[in-house]
């Protein structure tokens, strides 16, 4: 059975983290380094069992005042785990993010500092003992991402929601950004490389559910990854959770 809803004590926001409490969806699964390779750019290393996480969020609420009012929007993502240079240990590089409906607030502010982020169709259904997904191709060209999600009977405190490596969070500037602006990028928050860095915590809510995912094709975003000649069944963890985004790397 799902979880249902939690009903839960706030606790204290970090200084300047803009935090959203939303329904996850997080299929993982290790993947060979040449499909890693394919996906994270150049000055990103492989770790030694790369993953990559395919994750669907619907927010509920926010606890925020630098995020307006959150409702009716499903994003999508799909993260690779990567080695940023010098370092040891795994973090992830995203290399698409979808949403079914505008990100803006209430101020036509983008609050999360994400790239200009592709609009697409995005379909979460809840079933008995599981749940369908679905991710439509932003081209329009052929089926994207459909699958089924089945979840075990019940639901465990002690289950993590998403692997270590996603808490450290990269992903491509804003194509807008002209060359020969790294002072800007630097001012803003973006980081030499052209990637921004990012630290997320996730706060669990509500007991999470294991279970599996079977894909039946698999082309994701815009950039046609096709996770199925890789991978036939994901693991799968559903729940409620609170994101916040610290701050910048």
């Amino acid at each position: 059975m799902a979880p249902v809803a939690p009903v839960v004590a706030a606790e204290p926001e970090e200084a300047f983290g803009a935090s959203v409490t939303a329904r996850w969806l997080v299929l993982t699964t290790d993947v060979n380094p040449s499909f890693a390779r394919a996906v994270l750019p150049e000055g990103l290393g492989i770790p030694e069992q790369p993953q990559i996480a395919v994750w669907i969020v619907e927010p509920l609420s926010s606890g925020s005042a630098e995020v307006g009012d959150p409702f009716d929007r499903l994003f999508a993502g799909l993260s690779c785990s990567c080695l940023r240079p010098g370092d040891l240990q795994a973090s992830a590089f995203t290399s698409d993010i979808l949403v079914g409906s505008p990100t803006t607030d209430r101020g036509g502010r983008d609050a999360f500092g994400l790239p200009a982020i592709p609009h697409t169709g995005l379909a979460l259904v809840n079933g008995v003992g599981g749940m369908g997904l679905a991710i439509s191709p932003v081209s329009g060209d052929g089926r994207g991402l459909v699958g089924t999600v089945a979840l075990d009977g019940c639901g465990s405190q002690q289950t993590r929601l998403t692997p270590d490596w996603l808490a450290r969070q990269s992903w491509r500037e804003r194509p807008m950004r002209r060359q020969g602006t790294t002072a800007r990028a630097a001012a803003s928050g973006t980081a030499a490389d052209g990637l921004v860095h990012t630290r997320w915590k996730l706060t669990r809510l509500s007991p999470i559910v294991e279970g599996s995912a079977v894909l039946e094709c698999a082309e994701f975003g815009s950039r046609g990854y096709d996770i199925s000649a890789t991978v036939t069944s994901l693991d799968a963890r559903y729940g409620f959770a609170r994101v916040t985004i610290l701050g910048r790397d």
